[in-house]
């Protein structure tokens, strides 16, 4: 009889287990990805939407087609609990059964109980969050008459990205001497005291000092503690005006994940051993932003970035065959790679250890690794028919243009 293998989430993580799951398992197994969303989308490039450089679409494939082709069941649903005593997860309107479980379902804006942020904010965790800052952004800076403060609450990669796109999207649309004269302000809000944590102390001075020679104001050292509909106050007393607050400082586990009966770290992540299993049971995985992967009880020290999630997925897949299989399972090592941060369209950084290289060149990187990446689900063999969608010599001219990096 097949196994039953239900992957929760279409993010990163969980396409790439789905995925390769198959390929380990092309007969012996029924897969199911459950998401909400119907659409895979490369969260890496979310800052693109915010200055309008890119839509939404551009950096999303279809979850449907995509697994269809490839003979995995998607079920567009969310999932409101799971029964790992039952072994099932349980969707609104059916349940789901499994021999094994993978939970890769993301995680959610952490406000940090700051009052009212959670009703004021702009979310900056969806391709759709996104287009609606750069929507309701647009209608602010186009009424002349009146002045426009933008706080950005966060200054790791995602809010030094978010600042570099407002200011071309500020340049784009003809207002930067508004943001010269004040009519227009942008502000970076972080609590540490410095941006950019856990980066070289020259990249960390580098972005301040070019996003200060732009015309972001950069407040350190402080956080947020209460917001207003029109404000921010910080915990020094100073409050700042805001037209716009965008959310970028922190995440936190999703309701799903805080409600499961397994072991969790201290700050409530889903608990897994180097293996990527739950170590109270061994029938439940968890790959990506969800997991503290323990090994010899420490957690690993490990950043929440896209490319740990794809090895996870691998190593998850691989442990899940190999179980199945009676071979013996592989433990799952981080790989260093380089850090790709962008401070608009002209200027990024790339960071590898002590190694910081800066240039308009990290930007069109960037740019390279989205393309690649969405590009390689979309000409995975069994995916060979998404070719007739695009016009004629169009597919083949996009992948050659790739093909030698």
């Amino acid at each position: 009889m097949p196994q039953r293998i239900v992957i929760v989430g279409g993010g990163i993580g969980g396409l790439e287990t789905a995925l390769s799951l198959k390929n380990l398992l092309p007969s012996s197994a029924n897969i199911t990805l459950v998401d909400r969303a119907e659409y895979h989308s490369f969260i890496p490039s979310i800052h693109n939407v915010v200055s309008g450089d890119i839509r939404a679409r551009d950096i999303q494939i279809p979850l449907a087609l995509v697994l269809g082709l490839r003979g995995i069941e998607f079920v567009h649903d969310e999932v409101m609990s799971a029964d790992v005593a039952g072994k099932n997860v349980i969707l609104p309107a059916r349940v789901l059964d499994y021999d094994y479980l993978v939970l890769s379902s993301g995680a959610e804006n952490n406000f940090f109980g700051v009052q009212e942020a959670e009703t004021f904010s702009h979310r900056f965790r969806s391709p759709e969050d996104a287009e609606r800052i750069h929507a309701d952004l647009c209608a602010l800076v186009d009424e002349r008459s009146r002045k426009c403060s933008v706080i950005i609450a966060g200054g790791g990669p995602e809010g030094v990205e978010v600042a570099g796109e407002l200011l071309d999207m500020i340049r784009k649309r003809g207002y930067g001497h508004d943001l010269r004269e004040g009519r227009i302000s942008l502000q970076l809000i972080h609590s540490q005291d410095n941006i950019l944590p856990g980066f070289p102390a020259r990249a960390q001075n580098f972005a301040r000092e070019y996003l200060l020679q732009k015309g972001v104001t950069i407040v350190t050292g402080h956080r947020i503690v209460e917001v207003r509909q029109d404000a921010v106050m910080l915990d020094s007393g100073v409050t700042y005006d805001a037209s716009m607050l965008i959310w970028t400082g922190g995440i936190q586990p999703n309701r799903l994940i805080r409600e499961l009966p397994l072991a969790k770290d201290p700050d409530g992540w889903l608990k897994v051993t180097d293996r990527l299993h739950s170590p109270d049971n061994k029938s439940v995985y968890g790959v990506g932003d969800i997991v503290s992967i323990y090994m010899d009880d420490r957690p690993l020290a490990l950043t929440r970035l896209a490319y740990h999630a794809l090895d996870q997925a691998l190593i998850a897949a691989m442990n899940i065959n190999s179980h199945l299989r009676g071979r013996r399972d592989v433990g799952y090592a981080p790989k260093d790679r380089p850090q790709l941060v962008s401070l608009g369209k002209e200027m990024g950084i790339c960071s590898r250890k002590d190694i910081v290289l800066t240039g308009q060149w990290v930007v069109l990187l960037k740019k390279i690794v989205q393309a690649r990446y969405l590009m390689t689900y979309l000409s995975k063999p069994a995916l060979s028919a998404l070719a007739s969608s695009i016009p004629a010599g169009g597919f083949r001219q996009i992948l050659r243009m790739f093909s030698p990096l």
